[in-house]
Order: C-alpha cells, then structure tokens, then sequence
C-alpha cells in the first residue's frame, strides 16, 4: 500500500494520523516495519497494532474488491 492509499484510508475510517494506532499500521501497512518494531516505535500495545493493522488492511482489501475484481488489484 502507498503512504497516498493509506492516507486516503486514514481518511475514509475517520482515524486520527497523529494517534499510535494509526502510525503504527501505515508503519507495518506501507513502510513494511513489523508489527512488534511498530509497537516499539509507536508505544502502542500489541492488541492495538494488531487492531488497526487489521483494520486498515480489511478496509483496503475490500476497496480493492470492489473497485478492481477483474485486475486482481493494485500492486
């Protein structure tokens, strides 16, 4: 996912980029950090990164569905 992508989702979820909720998951979900190097880097617990990284990465899945089904996606 590309940092426009997730702000865009960022955006559509209502999340707030400055919490560690959502630092840590454009963290893992762009920059590709693991989730336990996110939560050091962040101070977020480990159920909140696990949280928003699931959050973030169902949401995009499911634009990709809907708005790509034929080209399996953007890369």
């Amino acid at each position: 996912m590309t940092d426009e992508q997730f702000g865009v989702l960022t955006e559509l979820l209502r999340g707030t980029p400055e919490s560690p909720a959502n630092q840590a998951a454009r963290a893992v979900l762009v920059a590709g950090m693991t989730q336990a190097d996110a939560m050091r880097a962040t101070g977020a617990t480990r159920s909140t990164v696990h949280d928003a990284v699931k959050r973030y990465g169902d949401a995009d899945a499911k634009i990709r569905r809907a708005y790509l089904p034929a080209s399996g996606g953007i890369k």
